[in-house]
């Protein structure tokens, strides 16, 4: 069953524009070059521009783990260090209607 991410992210005004172009990039790079990654959408408030919501699917447990501990990963921490104001995360299955 396939696994969903979502992220509620409130990031520093000045760090904004650099964010948006670093996350932008992080997901473009998991969607090509990340098998099992079947989706990574970033969502910009219309009404808090520095509130984003990431929202990402995976086919299973395993993929997701493996995009948390990859190199990009880890390199998408390091250069968004400080940006991040508050992070949520809410994991789980997706279910599709029958």
């Amino acid at each position: 069953m396939s696994i969903a991410l979502v992220v509620h992210l409130d990031i520093e005004p000045e760090h904004l524009n650099e964010f948006v172009d670093i996350v932008t990039r992080h997901g473009d790079y998991s969607l090509n070059n990340e098998e099992g990654c079947l989706s990574f959408t970033v969502i910009q408030n219309e009404e808090e521009a520095n509130k984003l919501i990431l929202v990402e699917s995976y086919t299973d447990d395993a993929v997701l783990e493996s995009h948390w501990s990859s190199e990009h990963m880890q390199a998408y921490r390091d250069k968004t260090n400080g940006m991040i104001r508050s992070r949520e995360r809410y994991k789980g299955k997706i279910r599709l209607p029958a």
